[in-house]
């Protein structure tokens, strides 16, 4: 055995172009596969840190608008009475509020509110103190705010120190104190799933709101009685959902979905990008085989001569086989460490690039994926390494003796399982490639859309007025006024502006639409519009442009007529023959319609922050003295550097009140980059293994042709003395090579449009048709493959007749 190990080692050695080659098309086909799977298995199948976490189910509401919607605290409250079917029923929501310590500057953390069965339905237990009890959200004097917290344990560790004696200590939330009575164990506010939480806070309703319907804002999950799948829960649900609908005549064609709350670590977006990402990674482990596969049989058929001679001086069939065998077993270990090495450094780099903004959130690697594409690589090479030496073992020993070794040539069917591999290499190169391909040109293309606003030259920053100290509208709009005067004379700034939402990533708010003078749609089946709180110069900051009609001014005042401005998706619907402006828009409630007339249009404004679809195309626009709200958002167009603005904000800011944070002080074009990094990412990932799918490609057809010249040179030699010229042999080697390549670009294609299809049904809003780029790719690979052939095309023409004609 050690006798066949050094041998082993030092045919190895003697090949080091073959070792090489071998080695790193293993480590490159299994590394890459470990680490994308490492990624997938972290967002979809690794358990949660909850005991018996396969029971927790998330609980969405559903319409004809969208699949995954929050709920109102009146079906929330029936839902959880009513039910059989799970243990516990919870409501939560985040929610941001401002910390102010005396001799401190403020600062905004995060916060999860929720109801007090959140910490018995997940089943943890604090390491320091208590969780919520009924009482905490009895006694609290405002909805959404218990008056005590629990700390998690980095929020612990970063204020306090990790001090023991915490508990009874007070912070300063939104101007009120709350009481400190635990601490939750490390890892329990899971990154991914509940992002950078600090506290967690009792969720209270009053009288009023345990009754109210038509305000939706609560996220729901719960856990499933012993026994009750998740398939007999759904559909419970959904009959509770019906059978409320149909007490309350409320909430007409809406129902319930549940789902794993494992999957609310991701989006669908998400989802459907890692698994397509990781399919092609797949194509990646599949050429390498194929690669691995061909090179084995080609350096087998090479040393047939070796094994006769072997075999004629005594060497029994098992020794043959044995040797091969432990030269394949070295070539796997070697490509398995070095596959081992590529897929820790894989994991460690995508780890630091995905989760730059969720503290705590990490990647591990997967052994057992990993486990299995080593296998898979090494059960490939001892197939296609040790079958071959065994029908070589098998070959007439005289015969074998008399072929010369460049004048015999392999059998047929070595010859054809060659071609076959070449032709799936080729094919599944051109899947691979054409799928990372239309998926960077659809970033790209996405990058470039208009989104019917200046990006660029806008710093955006977030503030919170705590209702305990701005008890009223007018107090918020007072504040208001007063800062956008206070930024407006900054040095640099052009424009300020505020409103609702972050227009990056969306708008957050939406409602049911009646259109004056228009039928009125049946119960459940009204339009939703978002709505959109902006202040008087909104338009002017961001650079919307006026389509018609006027934007909103000095008029448009709490107590004045109600104003709105539309979007022009919304006016082609519901006008499209007629001019909107003077025509009224309002809600769904008969008792309250809350008319408004149009008095301008705008054009559509898109989010470039997010590839997700919007659950409606409608938008409209409110004063913001007509609708004030509680956290808003802040736009300022400049020409200064955020960096140089980020003190001179929070300083206004704090002019006003100290006990005021500004938040989230950043350029509109990095939230861009921050919001489309992670699928950024990932398709710098795809580019990098179509990159290394293509190389692996020409190797194993560069390497089969070679070997393919190198069986025919005699042939050559006596073509050559009979006259044949250069062109004639170029052709000869070229044209084997170049029926092989083009039958696995043909075959490759269906594959191909079929990714295409895929891509352009899982992520609409990609725009990744492009028949040109998916044409140019298949003649670059078609182009790099022929170029793989024409080298050892190439080196046939040199071949020197005498001497080829010598050996034989």
């Amino acid at each position: 055995m050690f006798q066949d190990l050094r041998i082993g080692l030092r045919m190895l050695l003697k090949d080091k172009g073959f070792t090489i080659v071998a080695a790193l098309t293993l480590a490159l086909g299994i590394g890459a596969n470990t680490a994308m799977f490492s990624v997938l298995n972290t967002y979809l199948f690794r358990a949660l840190p909850y005991p018996n976490s396969d029971r927790l189910v998330r609980v969405f509401r559903t319409s004809i608008h969208s699949q995954s919607w929050p709920h109102s605290q009146g079906n929330f409250f029936d839902q959880r009475e009513k039910n059989n079917v799970f243990d516990k029923m919870v409501a939560y929501n985040f929610n941001s509020p401002n910390l102010a310590e005396p001799g401190q500057p403020a600062e905004r953390i995060q916060a999860v509110a929720a109801t007090s069965d959140f910490f018995p339905a997940l089943g943890v237990q604090p390491a320091l103190g208590r969780v919520f009890v009924p009482e905490d959200h009895e006694t609290s004097e405002q909805v959404g705010a218990g008056p005590v917290v629990v700390l998690s344990d980095r929020f612990w560790m970063r204020r306090f120190g990790g001090d023991p004696n915490v508990l009874g200590r007070t912070l300063r939330l939104d101007g009120r104190d709350v009481k400190v009575i635990g601490v939750m164990p490390p890892g329990f506010d899971h990154p991914l799933l509940w992002g950078a939480v600090d506290v967690w806070r009792p969720l209270a309703f009053n009288a009023k709101g345990r009754v109210d319907r038509g305000s939706n804002w609560l996220r729901a999950f719960a856990r499933l009685k012993p026994g009750v799948s998740i398939a007999q829960a759904d559909q419970a649900m959904k009959s509770l959902a019906a059978a409320i609908t149909k007490e309350t005549s409320q909430n007409q064609n809406e129902s319930l979905r549940l789902e794993p709350f494992y999957l609310s670590m991701s989006d669908d977006i998400g989802r459907k990008i890692m698994w397509f990402t990781f399919g092609l990674a797949g194509f990646v482990l599949l050429i390498g085989c194929a690669n691995l596969a061909n090179l084995q049989l080609v350096r087998t058929a090479a040393r047939a001569r070796e094994f006769a001679v072997r075999a004629a001086l005594g060497a029994g069939r098992v020794r043959l086989l044995r040797q091969s065998l432990i030269e394949s077993l070295i070539i796997a270990l070697i490509g398995g460490a070095l596959s081992l090495l590529l897929a820790m450094l894989g994991v460690g780099f995508i780890s630091r690039r995905l989760f730059t903004e969720v503290p705590g959130a990490k990647v591990s690697l997967d052994f057992g994926v990993f486990g299995f594409a080593l296998f898979s690589s090494v059960l490939t090479g001892l197939i296609f390494g040790t079958v071959p030496a065994w029908l070589a073992s098998r070959a007439d020993v005289n015969q074998a003796l008399r072929e010369n070794v460049r004048g015999s040539s392999a059998g047929r069917s070595h010859q054809r399982l060659r071609s076959a591999l070449i032709v799936g290499e080729v094919a599944f190169a051109l899947v691979l490639l054409t799928g990372a391909g239309l998926f960077l040109r659809g970033l790209q293309r996405f990058a470039n859309l208009d989104p019917g606003w200046r990006v660029d030259g806008l710093v955006t920053a977030e503030i919170g007025l705590p209702r305990a100290k701005y008890t009223n509208e007018e107090q918020r709009r007072a504040f208001y006024q007063r800062l956008e005067e206070r930024l407006a004379a900054l040095p640099g700034v052009e424009r300020v502006a505020i409103s609702g939402s972050q227009p990056v990533w969306g708008f957050y708010s939406s409602g049911p639409l009646v259109a004056g003078g228009l039928p009125e749609p049946q119960p459940g089946q009204y339009p939703e519009v978002y709505r959109e709180p902006v202040s008087l110069r909104y338009f002017d900051t961001l650079g919307i442009r006026l389509i018609s009609g006027r934007t909103f001014n000095s008029t448009d005042i709490a107590g004045g007529a109600k104003v709105v401005i539309i979007n022009e998706t919304m006016a082609r619907r519901f006008w499209p023959n007629e001019s909107p402006i003077g025509k009224r828009i309002g809600g769904s409630d008969p008792n309250d319609r809350d008319w408004r007339e149009i008095v301008g249009v705008v054009n559509d404004v898109g989010f470039p922050g997010s590839l997700g679809e919007p659950y409606t195309r409608l938008q409209s626009f409110h004063p913001l003295a007509q609708n004030v709200w509680e956290n808003v958002n802040i736009a300022l167009r400049t020409s200064a550097a955020p960096e140089a603005l980020t003190n001179a904000i929070r300083g206004a800011v704090a002019e006003l009140d100290p006990t005021l944070p500004a938040h989230q002080i950043v350029a509109a074009r990095s939230l861009v980059d921050r919001g489309m990094g992670s699928v950024s990412l990932l398709g710098s990932l795809l580019g990098a293994f179509a990159a290394i799918g293509l190389v692996l490609a020409a190797v194993g057809i560069y390497g089969v042709i070679s070997y393919s010249v190198l069986q025919r040179t005699g042939e050559i030699g006596i073509r050559m003395a009979l006259g044949a010229r250069t062109l004639d042999v170029l052709r000869l080697v070229l044209g084997k090579g170049a029926r092989l390549i083009l039958l696995g670009a043909l075959l490759g294609f269906g594959g191909a449009y079929a990714v295409a299809r895929f891509l352009a049904s899982a992520i609409p809003t990609l725009p990744t048709r492009d028949p040109a780029a998916m044409a140019a790719i298949a003649l670059a690979l078609v182009a790099v493959a022929l170029a793989a052939c024409y080298l050892p095309a190439r080196r046939a023409t040199k071949v020197d007749p005498m001497v080829a004609l010598r050996h034989e």
